[in-house]
C-alpha cells in the first residue's frame, strides 16, 4: 500500500491572517479524495493512503509535484512522508521516506527554512 503523511504547523497557519487549518486540511483532503485516496487523522497529522491500484504511484508523483509548487502547504510543514508497505507482510506496516529532506538534498527547496521541519516522533528518517 501506497501514501503520505504529513503534519502541518498549525500555530504558524493561525498567525497568518489569510489561512485558517481547517480550510488547509479541508482542501488537502479534498485534493487527495479526487485522485483516490483515503484520510487518516494521525494525531495532529494527516495520512492519505491508496488502495493498491497500479495507478497510486502516479497519482502520489502527480499529488507531490503540485503540493512542492504550493507555497502555503510547503511553508507550514512539520514533516512529510512517502509511505510505502508494499515490501511488508503487514500493509499497514510502512517504511517511510522523507521527502523533504530529499528535496532538501537536491536543493530544491532552497527558499524553505529549516528551522519549521521537524520529523515524526519515532521516525530518523532525517
Amino acid at each position: 500500500m501506497l501514501g503520505m503523511e504529513f503534519k502541518l504547523n498549525r500555530e504558524r497557519i493561525e498567525e497568518q491572517e489569510e489561512l485558517s487549518y481547517e480550510d488547509c486540511i479541508y482542501t488537502l483532503d479534498e485534493y487527495f479524495k479526487k485522485y483516490g485516496f483515503d484520510t487518516y487523522e494521525e494525531g495532529d497529522a494527516r495520512r492519505y493512503l491508496g488502495h493498491d491500484h497500479p495507478d497510486d504511484l502516479a497519482m502520489l508523483g502527480i499529488i507531490r509535484s503540485h503540493l512542492i509548487k504550493t507555497k502555503w502547504f510547503m511553508e507550514n510543514l512539520r514533516y512529510w512522508y512517502l509511505l510505502d508497505s508494499d515490501d511488508n507482510d503487514d500493509p499497514n506496516d510502512f517504511n517511510y521516506e522523507d521527502i523533504l529532506s530529499t528535496l532538501i538534498r537536491r536543493n530544491k527547496l532552497k527558499w524553505l527554512d529549516p528551522k519549521n521541519i521537524k520529523p515524526k516522533e519515532g521516525i530518523t528518517a532525517f
